[in-house]
This record gives C-alpha cells, structure tokens and sequence, in this order.
C-alpha cells in the first residue's frame, strides 16, 4: 500500500494526459489515500473535490458512469468537461501538461455548412420571428419574481425598478419552498426517507450559499448540489453523525 501511495504522490506526465488516464489515476489515488471499498464513495469524493477547485458541480454519478465505461473495456470516448479535467489534474499534482480526449478532433466542413443545414436554418429564423411577435404579448400576461435577500418575491416586470436578469417567470413552488438559509448543528439535513433537505452552491464571492430546495443559485445561475455528509462536516457541523 505504501509503495503504491508513493508512486501515485511522485508521478509525473511528460506528454499529453487523456482524460481517461486522469479519471483512471484519479479514482487510484482517491482509493488509496482515503481507503475507500466502494466507487459511490470515490466519485462522491471526487465530485466535491471538483465543486472545491473550480466552483464548477461535475456529479458523482456521470464520473461513475464514464469510470465503469473505462474498467468494462468499452472501446467509447472518455470525454470530461474540461473544468472537470483540470481539477482532476489539480488533485494529481500533474504538470501543466495539455489535456486532450482520446480521439482526433473533428474539423467542421465551413463551406458546406449552410447548403446543408438550409432548412435547419430558416427553420429557426421561423421560430425567431415567431418569438418577436409572442414576446410582448406574454409580458404582458405571465406572472413575474425577483430574488430579494433571502426568498423569491412576486413583482410586476418593470425594467426601470430591475436588471433584465433580475426577473424570473413566476414560480409557485419557489416562492413557497426556495429560501437561503443559515444552517447549524441543529438542521434537519436529510428526511426520514434519506432524502436530502438542503442543496448548497458557491455565489460569486466563491463562499457557499445554503437553499431549502434544489434548483439554480439565485446570483450565479448554477445547479445547486443536493448536502452530502462530507460538506456537513467540513463547512457546517464538524460533530454530524
């Protein structure tokens, strides 16, 4: 075990990384310097591992799928998001070196591109002027939210009072159940059932925003990740069992 922790901390590439080497080392590693049994716990690992480097979610169940398309021997792509490879890296200590997936890039053939995808393309010029002329008319008939502090709030669509990207369509369950919260020790984190009771997400001064409900962060945009036990611990209750 301490020989093959050794290799891991000391390796270093030389060439191009393929992003099923870096899945594969990474889910090495991770076994080894964690003594996890199961791949649930390597790719939840990994997973919050991703969240904290970057800011970017990458869920542990498509990093368990791409690493059980690699140990089956499917001859398949293994294509990372490319926030996801260099976390990846990160967490292996590998030089800058350039990260590519394991097939030869495709060259898009330009000239032939609008003679073949004609109709595609009216098609959606169609559907463009479609929308110019509903636009106005559903302004005026859907119902409107903005975020204020804490929960969503019903408002009138009034770009004078807020930015464009302030306003969402109106959402019923949001307004009742989506709410930031401040959670402690003392916070129900999951049901009865198992299931989660909190999801968090980073906001743009990259600290952590804790919600009722999963959904989108309210400033940022981005999926919220459902609380795991690892986050309880690190960042709201260090005692949680």
């Amino acid at each position: 075990m301490e020989k093959n922790f050794h290799y891991l901390k000391t390796l270093k590439t030389k060439h191009k990384l393929t992003h099923k080497k870096l899945l594969l080392d990474a889910f090495n590693k991770a076994k080894i310097e964690n003594g996890f049994n199961s791949k649930s716990h390597v790719t939840q690992f990994l997973s919050d591992y991703i969240q904290e480097d970057c800011g970017e979610p990458y869920g542990e169940r498509i990093l368990r799928n791409k690493y059980n398309d690699i140990i089956s021997n499917k001859n398949e792509v293994i294509e990372l998001r490319q926030f996801a490879a260099e976390s990846l890296r990160n967490y292996l200590g590998y030089e800058k070196d350039v990260i590519v997936i394991d097939k030869k890039e495709l060259k898009p053939e330009y000239s032939s591109f609008f003679v073949n995808h004609k109709m595609k393309l009216l098609s959606v010029f169609g559907i463009i002027i479609i929308l110019l002329i509903l636009i106005p008319i559903t302004i005026n008939t859907q119902r409107w939210m903005v975020w204020n502090d804490n929960h969503y709030t019903e408002v009138e669509f009034d770009l004078k009072k807020y930015n464009a990207n302030q306003i969402k369509a109106f959402n019923e369950a949001r307004i009742l159940n989506f709410t930031k919260i401040n959670p402690d020790c003392e916070t129900q984190f999951f049901k009865e059932n198992g299931l989660e009771n909190l999801w968090y997400g980073k906001n743009h001064n990259k600290t952590l925003d804790f919600f009722t409900s999963a959904g989108l962060h309210p400033h940022t945009g981005k999926t919220l990740k459902p609380i795991t036990v690892y986050m309880i611990k690190k960042y709201i209750c260090p005692d949680y069992k």
